[in-house]
């Protein structure tokens, strides 16, 4: 989605929560209109990858190696931001105390939602929806991320706390995006060893910080079409792999590290799943540092295969 929109809706969606002009019954409700489009988009992003003969070919040919090259991006990104997250001592624990919520509860339920979500979406890909219908699973996702992008804003102007973790970290903020940038490029270039990779392929790769589309585009028009599609299927695995782990990772490494395995997705598809498990004033740092990296994406992937 154009960053132009994103920001129309999640400015709108914040302006209705700040200023609440909407009766109280939407408000009430709000909560589950985002819960549905969170299921939309996971079951849609399910079906893409279920009707898609290519990544269905592409997971058993190069399935490991993109898993490889994803897991380490996301390591590496957990790694230096739990280290940075405990360096911060105070200011760490004012964030990690900023919300109480039941953790527990939220975990569970939260997990069990989006492994259901993408499985259903995977499997009705595989079986009922045909490549006739990609355009329109590509607009339900659209308008499903829409619906979230809307109920995050919406969440973050009810709660007038949210912007705490600007407050707290101030220019810290902008450690965050650059720690996920060494993180990532340092997880790939150990696994560049562990695959036998050429290094700078697998740092072009695990440049795309998560966007599969843009990186996969770019480094097939610069290299080659097999590298990009290892782009764009180890992108998709780190987006899912942050789905699926990120209740895990908020309760087991903390608010700031969760941040990190979704790379530059923070500012959309993953932002909702971030509010949820770890609060409306990590979201808003996540926003951020995803906007940071969507702009280095372009940058850092051509002028590291043009070493």
């Amino acid at each position: 989605m154009d960053i132009t929109l994103i920001l129309i809706f999640l400015f709108t969606g914040f302006l209705i929560g700040y200023f609440k002009p909407l009766p109280d019954l939407f408000y009430r409700l709000s909560g589950y209109i985002t819960e549905l489009g969170l299921i939309i988009l996971l079951g849609s992003m399910g079906a893409r990858i279920g009707v898609d003969s290519n990544i269905i070919t592409q997971i058993g040919v190069i399935g490991f190696k993109s898993f490889i090259l994803a897991l380490f991006s996301i390591i590496g990104s957990l790694v230096l931001l739990k280290v940075f997250s405990m360096f911060l001592k105070e200011n760490y624990r004012e964030l990690k105390d900023a919300e109480k919520f039941d953790q527990e509860e939220s975990d569970h339920r939260l997990t069990i939602i989006i492994i259901f979500s993408v499985i259903i979406g995977i499997i009705l890909g595989l079986s009922i929806i045909n490549n006739d219908s990609i355009n329109l699973i590509e607009i339900i996702t659209t308008y499903a991320l829409a619906v979230l992008l809307f109920g995050v804003g919406v969440d973050i102007g009810l709660n007038k706390e949210a912007f705490r973790g600007l407050n707290i970290l101030g220019f810290k903020i902008l450690i965050i995006p650059l720690l996920i940038v060494i993180g990532t490029l340092l997880g790939s270039f150990f696994a560049s060893f562990f695959l036998k990779m050429v290094i700078k392929d697998a740092l072009a790769v695990g440049a795309g910080f998560g966007w599969y589309s843009l990186s996969a585009v770019l480094i097939t028009n610069i290299h080659s079409v097999e590298l990009g599609s290892i782009a764009f299927l180890t992108n998709v695995i780190r987006e899912l792999i942050t789905i699926i782990t990120l209740p895990f990772i908020v309760r087991y490494f903390g608010k700031i590290p969760s941040i990190g395995p979704g790379g530059a997705t923070t500012m959309d598809v993953t932002l909702p799943l971030i509010k949820k498990t770890a609060g409306e004033d990590i979201a808003v740092l996540a926003f951020i540092s995803g906007m940071v990296l969507s702009i280095l994406v372009p940058i850092l992937v051509p002028f590291i295969l043009s070493l």
